[in-house]
């Protein structure tokens, strides 16, 4: 079934899960965004996620800002300019692990969210707004520990 034809219900993700275990644990080789060459401050149109033969085409739907995550073979689909994603750079090497999708309040797949080091821990957010896609890290906030509360 082409990506297209997937119903919206299906939410950002536009692949069959089942192709997404050909890109787990893969390592990262490239994390790219599509830019215009003419703006002033560079806007990230869409991003890939690139592993060693498999990636992730990370786009907006510029009428909703929901994101439409799919697969691709080539690390700078359909042209244009592409800049490597300096801030990502820690993210080059680490094993492509789980994802994860998220519709907001008022009902738009709009966030997608990736581990690496092959991990089931979320490290990276691709968020949807203003047409463009933003990134956000996540990190795990320490819990206290017994004595410590115990303490207080």
């Amino acid at each position: 079934m082409n990506s297209d034809e997937l119903p919206r219900a299906q939410g950002i993700v536009r692949f069959d899960f089942d192709r997404y275990d050909d890109l787990h644990g893969q390592s990262t080789c490239r994390i790219k965004a599509k830019i215009e060459a003419d703006d002033p401050r560079p806007i990230w149109w869409e991003m890939v996620v690139m592993g060693e033969t498999l990636g992730l085409h990370i786009t907006v739907n510029r009428d909703t800002d929901e994101l439409i995550v799919a697969l691709t073979n080539v690390a700078e689909p359909g042209g244009g300019l592409w800049i490597d994603v300096e801030q990502l750079a820690d993210c080059i090497g680490g094993k492509i692990g789980w994802f994860w999708s998220a519709m907001n309040s008022q009902g738009y797949w709009d966030l997608f969210i990736l581990s690496f080091e092959g991990s089931v821990i979320p490290s990276v957010a691709f968020l949807g707004m203003a047409s463009e896609v933003h990134v956000m890290r996540m990190a795990l906030v320490e819990q206290p520990s017994a004595t410590e509360v115990i303490e207080r």
